[in-house]
């Protein structure tokens, strides 16, 4: 990383982008398609990219998971299911990053992504009040055990958007209102982050260096995301969402047509 510094340009803009993935993070998920390309416009390795950035998340994480907690807008029961699933596939999609191309996966996300777009624009009341107590106790178990592995694994893997399809997960599967589903999303995450970051720690793929200085405008961007998503509740939620999806789209369709 000759060169690349954290008082230099390059490490200002991973500063700026690292706040603004806080921010975003908090609100509805999906900051890691701001942070994680800066990481590679400015040059950062690219093997320590992942593992860089899932660090630098787990702070900002705890604070904005705090928050939603004191004001009671988590709901346990399934977040406590979803969590040590997600835990297990943080760990094994992030073996599969270690091990795999991406390009696969881009092509799977080119097509998923528009078809989530389309159910959440046609469905006006995603998330507009809390039903979660109309499922039976068997089915909260198995759909948030489904749900903790599958995007457990792609927290792992990708990272990119995460949140985002966790937020929707939690909105349409668990009947969940956005707020809450937003906060069960802060408590999984939080739990996920721990482990795919130990597991990059422990293959050495974390620029320590650069960890500090981001971790903190991460933090503070998660603060004060967190509390706008919750004093605002739907009305900034479903907006972010929506841009977080299109950026996400426009993201994976250059990747696949400069590195197909």
């Amino acid at each position: 990383m000759e060169g690349l510094t954290v008082l230099s340009l390059a490490g200002v803009l991973l500063c700026a982008a690292s706040f603004l993935a806080g921010l975003i993070d908090a609100i509805s998920g999906g900051g890691g398609l701001i942070s994680l390309p800066t990481f590679m416009a400015v040059g950062f390795p690219a093997h320590y990219i992942m593992g860089t950035s899932q660090c630098s998340t787990i702070p900002g994480c705890v604070i904005a998971l705090i928050q939603f907690a004191l004001k009671k807008k988590i709901h346990w029961p399934s977040a406590i299911i979803c969590i040590p699933a997600c835990m297990v596939g943080a760990f094994l999609g992030a073996r599969l990053n270690i091990i795999t191309p991406e390009h696969i996966l881009r092509i799977i996300m080119i097509v998923l992504v528009p078809i989530v777009a389309v159910v959440v624009l046609s469905k006006h009341d995603i998330g507009a009040e809390n039903r979660v107590d109309t499922l039976s106790p068997k089915r909260l178990v198995i759909t948030n055990i489904l749900i903790g592995l599958i995007l457990g694994t792609y927290q792992g893997f990708y990272g990119a958007g995460s949140g985002t399809f966790l937020l929707l997960a939690f909105a349409l599967a668990d009947r969940l209102d956005l707020v809450t589903a937003s906060g069960n999303v802060k408590a999984v995450v939080t739990f996920s982050s721990v482990v795919a970051t130990a597991t990059y720690v422990a293959e050495g793929l974390i620029a320590w260096d650069f960890v500090v200085a981001i971790t903190i405008f991460n933090a503070a961007g998660a603060f004060f995301g967190a509390r706008l998503a919750l004093t605002k509740g739907a009305k900034v939620i479903r907006p972010m969402f929506i841009a977080v999806l299109t950026i996400l789209f426009l993201s994976v369709a250059v990747e696949l047509i400069t590195n197909p």
